[in-house]
């Protein structure tokens, strides 16, 4: 058998300084990508810093890919209108939640690393790879790219899931 699986739960906290795209304001949402796996929030109307407060639920496998997003303006006539992308190498919570397995952790909160703004990853500020009882968690805000302003924060969650037992 291979590894056991894991569950990435992304949850796609806000924006902020968002680009306009209609007339003064945006209808914004977000598409988040894994490997083949698709999610996508709901729409904010005329809005250019949302808040989703919205999880999204993704199988993790091995070779792990980067986590991609994009967002848009809904438009109701014509194709919507983008307003940035961004990625996040999620290599990293990768070996943090090695090092909490390593390590035993599973209880309380422990800071495992940090992770700094580079070219494999679009975050704006220094994001924090915690254990939080038992989970692994990374906050990050990412630094639309492609557009003039804008940025997206998550908090992502990385939860193995229990190995299944044989049957018999």
């Amino acid at each position: 058998m291979g590894e056991p699986a894991s569950v990435l739960k992304v949850v796609v906290v806000q924006g902020k300084r968002l680009v306009v795209r209609d007339f003064k304001s945006s209808d914004p949402y977000v598409i988040v990508k894994l490997a083949n796996q698709t999610a996508k929030t709901r729409v904010i109307n005329s809005c250019l810093n949302p808040v989703w407060n919205e999880e999204l639920s993704f199988s993790l496998k091995e070779p792990v890919e980067n986590l991609n997003l994009e967002v848009f303006d809904k438009d109701r006539f014509k194709a919507d209108d983008k307003m940035g992308h961004a990625h996040l190498n999620l290599q990293p919570l990768i070996s943090a939640d090695r090092l909490r397995q390593i390590l035993g952790v599973s209880s309380g909160e422990t800071t495992l690393r940090k992770v700094i703004p580079d070219p494999d990853n679009c975050l704006a500020v220094d994001s924090t790879i915690s254990c939080v009882n038992g989970e692994v968690v990374q906050d990050a805000w990412l630094r639309l790219s492609g557009v003039e302003s804008g940025e997206i924060e998550l908090k992502l969650k990385l939860t193995n899931l229990p190995p299944v037992a044989p049957s018999r």
